[in-house]
């Protein structure tokens, strides 16, 4: 998933870039949302610090604060390499300080026209979002549909699936959400790879993310602080699943 920040100090300006953002995220089914809203940098600085997660900023660059929004850019870029930066202004001849703070910015985008910016706006996103996926790590992922959208999961992302209380329904557990869609987990299997394991009847768990299992309660404990289970059967299995992963990797 792909987070969204804007900074923006005019709150009316501020909600009608959340609207629009929002709008295009329904309207191309697109694995973003807005992780965070706000006229203040330092709260913008601080939520996206504790994320970790691939992120998209929208930055207005007159903030009416001690430093500008291309200066937040900076400080944004020193704290996630890998982010990408949208400038948002009434002021297309301060282009050139992108260059003099070294941001790399994606786009630079003037809202004089609300028209012209709402399209512009939604092609951004589009594109962003594009760069998303095709960036590095782990390439092997698996497409899933909820009742809301079409979401691209990396099997890297992945903790856990287990059978949802809603019948003919799956829950996708992944480090900071938890998505719900059709399917079985026998059929799941089928397109996973050799890092899951069927740990129970109701559950396949990434082994990649276990942090510790215990034996006694046979409940494994994810990396996030979650719990799955695992079944007396499948147990033996899992152990021997484990160790040979951890060989077979450098």
């Amino acid at each position: 998933m792909l987070n969204v920040y804007i900074c923006e100090d005019h709150e009316r300006q501020r909600e009608q870039i959340e609207r629009l953002v929002t709008h295009s995220i329904i309207k191309h089914k697109l694995d973003m949302e807005v992780a965070c809203s706000t006229g203040d940098y330092r709260e913008l600085m601080a939520r996206s610090e504790k994320d970790g997660s691939p992120s998209l900023f929208l930055l207005d660059i007159d903030l009416k604060a001690d430093i500008n929004g291309i200066q937040l850019g900076g400080m944004l870029r020193d704290q996630n390499p890998d982010c990408l930066i949208v400038f948002i202004t009434t002021h297309s001849e301060l282009s050139y300080l992108t260059f003099q703070y070294k941001v790399e910015a994606f786009d630079f985008m003037i809202k004089d026209d609300p028209g012209q910016f709402a399209l512009r706006l939604e092609d951004c996103l589009c594109k962003a979002y594009g760069r998303h996926l095709k960036r590095g790590g782990d390439p092997r992922r698996m497409t899933i549909e909820t009742e809301e959208s079409i979401i691209n999961v990396k099997f890297e992302d992945a903790l856990f699936f287990e059978t949802s209380a809603s019948p003919h329904k799956i829950k996708l557990h992944e480090r900071n959400r938890q998505v719900e869609f059709y399917g079985t987990l026998k059929e799941l299997e089928k397109q996973l790879d050799d890092r899951f394991y069927r740990c129970h009847k109701a559950y396949i768990v990434n082994m990649d993310h276990i942090r510790e299992i215990d034996k006694r309660k046979k409940v494994i404990l994810m990396v996030n602080g979650e719990t799955c289970y695992v079944s007396f059967r499948y147990y033996g299995g899992l152990v021997d699943a484990m160790k040979g992963r951890r060989k077979d990797r450098p």
